[in-house]
């Protein structure tokens, strides 16, 4: 074992059963107070990218992803003429219900409260409950369906299937008020169609996890004690033909009723085939399932992490030994690598193929004091947040050897991405503090630099007027100057103090032709050095501290920095908040006022202004036009005239869910823009005339939007001597594409392009789904013209699927169908009808063949397969 804790480090484990394996590495953990007085029960990402907390007492609070506190507000408070009259509630757990913006909450007075996620005001609660729910599970079962599952103090399953979930939450809303929130009984769950409410005997224990396994089809529960620590059973009734028959000679009228009807006081239990039980020592107080490797794994008291076969639990693949107390939190990344954390807040990361260590993380290094309360890992930005008497987060790189074929551009999350016009190249920058320099020609790496920030990770980056000079921040507060053409590091203009001193963004800024480097970040205070020549000796860059007065810039941390000519700076806040500087003198020239109205009635709780950027074309008609584009607050877009005291003259929501836009970038004419927001979608607007001469009422016309990136874009850039559009995101990829949203490739991948032959372009990206829609972002675009010319371009008309009449198939086609495909291809039909354009046969119906009903098919994995169970003999099975 390699124990570097005494040096502030991580504590690994080399295995040699391994060779040529890397252990995984970490970067410095960041660590901070929570408003919490009371446990924290449940972590969570958001649509939106942010993190939710949720504490025993009710008290929720909402993080950016790198521990930001943005607000926290307790939702079952009282009024205090209330609190003397009763008791307080405790939250007992907590889930998301993603696809409705809902927060579902268990108390321990035996009720579930639903609550807006947008405001966090409540929406309904269902009351009457026999048991507290200890542990709840929300999942989506099929289209319009969900299940909503909790296990109980007496060891009880209980499950809602709710069909119609939207109409049904509508209805939920119009029953009476008690104590301000519409309330529905369990009676009238009972009396409910679209509602059918289960509860299984199951445990012998309080019921420690639960959680509904889709492609399963199947509730897991587990419990601390040892006959029935974890147990995989079906949701409804039984499937064994046998005791179907048996229940359906039973029932007094004849009809076989799936769903058991639950008897108050009591809870039938499952029959033995329709269940799987696992023992386990001391029983199982965490697992996790990956259908990737079809893998289940325990973790509970005994301290010790069992690897199982779902279908066989007589016995266990694998034991992994070496947590010190008990396991609380378990998470399967890429079916090989789990994350297991213990009480003790010690961090391990395990290899399911060979059963070794890679990584031990102990409560010293991570900086996490206290007891572990509740763990979330978000497996996008490969991040694991960890509650205890502090909140902290701890950011993962993966082994080399397994990132260096997988064609992505980065092996860590890209932060920002942008385009040398003076060289042609693409420069972008990972969490893994690596630069890269692109080809944009072909694009084929040029260079690479690792460690450019140390261990840092690197925030933002800005070339000056000539392209020759790369600036680029880090999260520990450094700031660097680089030969852009070499990637040298000419210039550390600031050296790294600390994570509380985060460079977020910075920009070059002209003064009467003086050039300086801006930066901006936590702590509200803009530096400003001036660009001086490159002898410069090192660590001697003066900085001007026109701006040391905290009290008349932001009161939160600024997130955006834009410089206009001849002297006007202007930059965004975390509270919403733009400010026009006077670079001159050094105090505000205008506060821009974001929120209005409308934007509080809709949208996000994100106040938020991530980017901005002036209009330069415009500034002759600076009187009249808007020259500022803003993105934010609220999953907004807004145009400002900045002249006075500032007017906002326009502004639109992005996209109908109003999801948060990341970035933005305008051509070099100012006639598009596009926009990135944090669902990995693009969209391109036509602004050329929009607020030029005053107010606008309605959107800008939409040109095209689609899906980009799997997850959060992070930059886009607008090429327009190339009319192409650059892209990066948290998915580790930059990619290319054209403004008609066609897919050049993507940089790092094995087959490089030529940008000027369409040909060698990739045309499609299969990794994702693509969706050019306009009406996608909440418009219709108004331009029919650049509507009709961009169908032609794209080489799209009028759908012809849409008039193609579909049959129904009967067998005698079918089988006729397959006797002409089994025929020499001579004696089927003429070539001449097989290279009809699609267009004229648009009017014909399909073959029998295409309109076969399409069915899904499950991804069987060969890691393990299903043994047969009626010749398995089983030592430990025992007949109950």
């Amino acid at each position: 074992m390699l124990d570097q804790s005494k040096a502030g480090g991580f504590a690994m484990e080399e295995h040699h059963q391994r060779p040529k394996q890397i252990p995984s590495l970490l970067y410095p953990p960041k660590v901070t107070e929570t408003p919490h007085r009371e446990p924290l029960l449940y972590i969570s990402s958001t649509a939106n990218g942010n993190i939710i907390g949720v504490g025993q007492d009710g008290l929720v609070s909402i993080w950016t992803t790198n521990l930001k506190l943005k607000k926290s507000s307790l939702i079952l408070g009282e009024s205090a003429n209330k609190l003397q009259n009763r008791k307080m509630k405790w939250v007992s757990d907590s889930i998301l219900m993603p696809p409705y913006k809902k927060l579902i909450i268990g108390t321990c007075d035996r009720e579930i409260r639903l609550y807006e996620l947008t405001n966090l005001e409540p929406y309904c609660q269902i009351i009457g409950f026999e048991t507290m729910p200890l542990h709840l599970d929300y999942s989506v079962r099929g289209e319009g369906e969900c299940v909503i599952a909790y296990g109980d103090e007496q060891g009880c399953v209980n499950i809602l299937l709710i069909n119609s979930v939207a109409e049904t939450l509508r209805n939920w809303t119009k029953y009476p008020v008690v104590e301000e929130i519409p309330t529905v009984s369990l009676d009238a769950i009972h009396d409910s169609e679209n509602i059918t409410f289960i509860r299984w005997k199951v445990h012998n224990d309080w019921v420690t996890k639960i959680k509904y396994i889709h492609s399963m089809e199947s509730i897991v529960s587990s419990s601390n004690d040892d006959c029935t620590a974890l147990v995989i059973g079906s949701v409804s009734g039984t499937k064994n033909l046998k005791h179907r028959l048996k229940i359906l000679m039973g029932s007094s009228n004849g009809s076989l009723n799936q769903f058991p009807a639950p008897v108050k006081g009591s809870a039938p239990k499952r029959f033995r085939c329709d269940e799987s039980v696992f023992k386990v020592h001391k029983g199982v107080k965490t697992f996790d399932y990956s259908r990737e490797s079809n893998l289940l794994v325990t973790g509970g008291l005994d301290r010790n992490l069992r690897l199982w076969n779902p279908y066989v639990s007589g016995w266990s693949l694998g034991i992994l030994r070496g947590h010190t107390s008990p396991i609380g939190f378990l998470c399967i990344l890429h079916g090989t690598k789990v994350f297991s954390v213990s009480l003790d807040s010690t961090i391990r990361v395990w290899d399911t193929e060979d059963h070794s260590c890679l990584l031990t993380v102990i409560p010293k290094a991570s900086q996490i004091r206290g007891e572990m309360e509740v763990c979330y890992f978000s497996p996008d930005l490969r991040t694991l947040y960890v509650a205890a008497e502090t909140f902290g987060l701890l950011r993962f790189r993966h082994q080399e050897n397994q990132i260096r074929d997988s064609g992505m551009s980065h092996n860590e999350p890209i932060v920002c991405c942008q385009y040398n016009k003076q060289s042609q190249h693409v420069i972008s920058c990972s969490e893994d503090s690596v630069i890269k320099v692109w080809d944009l020609k072909n694009g084929q790496l040029v260079i690479k630099v690792c460690e450019a920030h140390g261990d840092s990770a690197i925030t933002c980056m800005a070339f000056d007027a000539s392209g020759k000079r790369l600036i680029t921040g880090g999260r520990d507060g450094s700031l660097k100057k680089w030969d852009s053409s070499t990637l040298h590091c000419m210039h550390t203009i600031k050296q790294a103090t600390s994570s509380a001193d985060e460079v977020i963004a910075c920009t070059y800024g002209d003064v009467y032709n003086k050039r300086y480097i801006i930066s901006v970040g936590s702590g509200r205070k803009t530096s400003i050095f001036p660009d001086l020549n490159d002898e410069i000796s090192e660590g001697s860059y003066p900085q001007l501290d026109w701006m040391e007065n905290v009290e008349n810039g932001h009161k939160d941390d600024i997130l955006c920095v834009a410089s206009c000519p001849p002297h006007f700076l202007a930059t965004s806040s975390f509270d919403g908040e733009i400010i026009i500087w006077n670079l001159v003198s050094g105090y505000p020239y205008s506060r821009l006022s974001t929120i209005s109205r409308t934007m509080m009635e809709g949208g996000t709780d994100d106040l938020s202004i991530s980017k901005i950027i002036f209009l330069l074309s415009r500034l002759e008609r600076k009187k009249t036009a808007a020259v500022l584009v803003a993105s934010g607050p609220r999953g907004y877009i807004t145009f400002w005239n900045v002249c006075g005291r500032g007017k906002r003259l326009a502004y639109f929501s992005s996209s109908k869910e109003k999801s948060i836009i990341s970035d933005i970038a305008v051509s070099d004419d100012d006639s598009l823009l596009c926009a990135g927001d944090q669902q990995g979608s693009l969209c391109i607007w036509n602004i050329a005339e929009y607020a030029t001469w005053g107010p606008e009422t309605k959107p800008p016309a939409v040109l095209l939007s689609w899906r980009a990136h799997r997850c959060s874009i992070t930059s886009v850039t607008l090429l327009s001597d190339y009319q192409l559009l650059l892209t990066s995101s948290l998915d580790c990829s930059v990619k290319l594409w054209s403004l008609e949203g066609q897919y050049v490739g993507m940089f790092g991948q094995k087959e490089l392009w030529n940008i000027t032959d369409t040909s060698s372009w990739r045309q499609s990206d299969n990794n994702i789904h693509s969706e050019t829609d306009a009406d996608s972002f909440g418009q219709e675009s108004p331009d029919k013209s650049f509507a009709k010319q961009r169908a032609s371009n794209l080489n799209f008309e009028d759908d012809p699927i849409q008039d193609i009449r579909i049959v129904k198939a009967r067998d005698d086609e079918i089988a006729e169908e397959l006797k002409q495909r089994q025929k020499p291809r001579t004696q089927r039909r003429p070539n001449k009808y097989q290279l009809k354009p699609l267009q004229e046969r648009a009017s014909l119906a399909t073959t029998t063949y295409h309109s076969l009903p399409l069915c899904e098919l499950t991804c069987v994995t060969a890691v393990f397969q299903k043994p047969n169970l009626a010749g398995l003999d089983d030592p430990f099975r025992t007949v109950l």
